[in-house]
């Protein structure tokens, strides 16, 4: 089962998506329990999401038929009550507490429904079902908390949701709220240097420069270049350098020092 995981994987890396398809069907005939069936749940969404024909809503769908499969049911086009209910929800089960009590639950490095909210919600926000990334950030911290675990998917869940909140500045300190929890809990999983580098990323050159000093961002958005060019995260990195230059603009600083 390992061996075809792997192989869906990398069929599904270098662009081979009918393979990758093909081959994770055969998975999903003869595995026996859902465990076993999970990262060809997970490409299976992907191959519809990102394949030839890349349809962001097809993948949306299917990802929120497998999360019912792992017992967690989503709607597709959430109502406004949907989204309180979730709201209310969330703050029962936070009892007054910051959304950085995530970082003090025990990790897990066992693949859960999270990496499968993960990529939905991915989905839906390039699909501009923002209510329904919104819905599924909520959740995730509520399933979090009660199964008393924290995971790297919901680090990705979290960082996403910083991003999408952003897009109303008048939100800007919810936003801000978001993203002291995604830092934090980001640390807790700190020897995976791609995916921490990547939140030191994406934090300092979006929501912190708005709240906080560009000097203060622009140590961690040069520290991030180099260990996100290892991770092979080349986005990111090449980002990193356009927006130390933004920060050192935006910081006053003089244009005849050296940048890099």
């Amino acid at each position: 089962m390992n061996l075809f995981n792997e192989l869906i994987a990398s069929e599904f890396t270098v662009g081979k998506f009918e393979l990758a398809y093909v081959h994770l069907q055969d998975v999903l005939e003869n595995a026996n329990s859902l465990d076993d069936k999970f990262t060809a749940y997970s490409y299976k969404i992907k191959t519809f999401a990102e394949g030839e024909n890349r349809d962001y809503n097809k993948g949306v769908v299917v990802g929120l038929q497998i999360c019912k499969m792992y017992g967690t049911i989503l709607p597709n086009s959430p109502k406004r009550t949907d989204l309180i209910q979730a709201s209310v929800k969330l703050e029962t089960k936070l009892r007054n507490r910051p959304l950085t009590v995530l970082s003090k639950l025990p990790r897990t490095e066992v693949p859960t429904v999270f990496r499968v909210l993960k990529e939905v919600q991915y989905y839906a926000v390039l699909e501009g079902n923002n209510d329904l990334a919104a819905l599924i950030t909520k959740k995730a911290i509520c399933l979090s908390l009660q199964k008393n675990c924290i995971s790297k998917d919901m680090v990705s869940i979290l960082a996403m949701h910083v991003s999408l909140v952003l897009k109303d500045i008048s939100k800007a300190k919810l936003a801000y709220a978001y993203a002291n929890a995604t830092e934090k809990t980001s640390e807790v999983f700190r020897e995976d240097k791609g995916l921490y580098y990547q939140v030191q990323m994406e934090l300092h050159g979006g929501i912190y420069p708005l709240l906080r000093p560009h000097r203060e961002s622009m140590d961690p958005i040069i520290n991030s270049h180099r260990p996100l060019l290892n991770a092979g995260n080349i986005e990111y990195a090449i980002g990193g350098g356009i927006c130390y230059a933004q920060a050192w603009l935006c910081a006053g600083l003089p244009l005849n020092s050296p940048l890099l």
